[in-house]
């Protein structure tokens, strides 16, 4: 499953002595296969971050590693995301949207 955390700034830590490890720990984790994308806004507001893991716990506890999440420096929300299409494949037809969900019951 796929997981999109949105991590925004707490505003009680300067998260500048952590940005080291943040990318180490990032880039760790891009390896390994665990994170897709990760990067901020443009005006730093926002942290975007693609997770895919077995189990929301899974990636909550990528999400609770992170130096910038750890350290208190920011705090995150979870999605978890049903990626449907990509680079123009998937089901673009409500019946083929239909087919999906039926095998995959909410």
């Amino acid at each position: 499953m796929w997981y999109l955390v949105l991590s925004r700034p707490t505003g009680e830590k300067d998260g500048r002595p952590y940005l080291d490890d943040h990318l180490a720990y990032q880039h760790k984790q891009h390896s390994a296969g665990n994170i897709l994308f990760s990067g901020p806004t443009p005006d730093r507001s926002v942290g975007i971050i693609v997770i895919k893991a077995g189990s929301r716990p899974e990636a909550e506890a990528i999400a609770d590693e992170d130096p910038f999440h750890a350290e208190g420096v920011r705090k995150y929300e979870m999605l978890e995301w049903e990626i449907h299409q990509v680079l123009g494949a998937g089901p673009f037809s409500m019946a083929a949207q239909a087919a999906l969900s039926a095998d995959h019951p909410h």
